[in-house]
C-alpha cells in the first residue's frame, strides 16, 4: 500500500514545472511533537521462569536469598521496548493461580531506547525470601502477564518453582 501511495505521489509530482518568480516558504523542520508509535500489536508471553536467583541480593533490610520470576515475551510491532510485568501467585500447585485481586507490579522498565524496536525482552523481578511472605525452601506457582509500551496486554501463562533455603 505504501508503495503505491509513493508511487502516486511520484507521478503526481512529475508534470511540467512554471517559475512564478515567487521563492517558496521555508518549511519549518524538527518541529514535529507526535508522539512516535508501533503498529498496536498485543504483546505475548512466550515463556515464564519461577526460581533460586543463586545467590544473596542486597534488598532493603540486607542480603537475602531470593526467588526470581522473568517473563519473555514477543511483539510483533517491537514496542517491547518499554516494559511492564504483573505477577500473582500462591502456595497451591494446581496449575491456576487466582488473579482477581491485584498482582504485584515490577513496574515499567526501559528494555531499550530505540522505540518500536525491541520485538522480545525478558523481565525479571526478585522476591525476597525471608520465611515470612516467602517460606524457605517452598514450591509456589506464579500467574504473569506483561504490557509493552502501549499498554497492551499479553496473555498469562502460570509456571511454578521452589524458593532457595535460609541463608548461611
Amino acid at each position: 500500500m505504501r508503495i503505491g501511495l509513493l508511487t502516486a505521489l511520484l507521478f503526481g509530482c512529475s508534470g511540467d514545472t512554471k517559475d512564478t518568480g515567487s521563492d517558496p516558504g521555508s518549511v519549518a523542520q524538527d518541529t514535529d511533537t507526535a508522539v512516535v508509535t508501533c503498529e498496536g500489536t498485543a504483546p505475548v508471553l512466550t515463556e515464564l521462569e519461577v526460581g533460586d536467583y543463586g545467590e544473596l541480593y542486597p534488598f532493603e533490610d540486607g542480603e537475602a536469598p531470593a526467588l526470581l520470576v522473568a517473563a519473555t515475551a514477543e511483539d510483533a510491532d517491537s514496542d517491547l521496548h518499554r516494559m511492564n510485568l504483573i505477577v500473582w501467585w500462591d502456595d497451591i500447585i494446581d496449575g491456576t493461580v487466582d488473579t482477581s485481586g491485584v498482582g504485584n507490579e515490577a513496574g515499567y522498565y526501559a528494555m531499550n531506547e530505540e522505540t518500536c524496536g525491541t520485538a522480545e525482552a525478558t523481565y525479571g523481578i526478585l522476591f525476597e525470601v525471608d520465611g515470612d511472605r516467602f517460606a524457605y525452601t517452598t514450591a509456589y506457582e506464579f500467574t504473569a502477564e506483561v504490557y509493552d509500551d502501549a499498554g497492551l496486554v499479553s496473555n498469562r501463562v502460570t509456571a511454578s518453582g521452589v524458593t532457595p533455603g535460609e541463608a548461611p
